[in-house]
């Protein structure tokens, strides 16, 4: 290929103006083709799994559900004592949040 030719000349010695030029001129070429067969490839998976439809629902549900669970606050402390009744809970996050500060343990 003529970058790998510039490339080696390059590293051997200094290019000419007009090589190195040229040798830009291919690399940008090389970089956007790069990104076309991205782009492609981005939407042929996209289309696969239209085409497949629901198949992938109950994974994507499952991993939702375990995120949800897992970012779930399932209690605070309050005057040192350790609450999980839901109106506590949030009536402590809504009070920490308005102050703008969370009490550190």
């Amino acid at each position: 290929m003529e970058i790998e030719k510039l490339d080696v000349k390059d590293v051997e010695c200094d290019l000419m103006e007009g090589e190195n030029l040229r040798r830009l001129e291919l690399l940008s070429q090389r970089k956007l083709l790069e990104k076309k067969v991205e782009s492609l490839s981005r939407q042929k998976t996209r289309s696969t799994w239209f085409k497949r439809g629901d198949s992938n629902s109950k994974y994507y549900h499952s991993i939702i559900r375990w995120r949800k669970l897992r970012n779930e606050v399932k209690g605070v402390e309050i005057d040192n004592q350790w609450c999980e009744e839901p109106e506590s809970v949030r009536g402590k996050l809504k009070e920490c949040l308005n102050k703008g500060s969370w009490p550190l343990p």
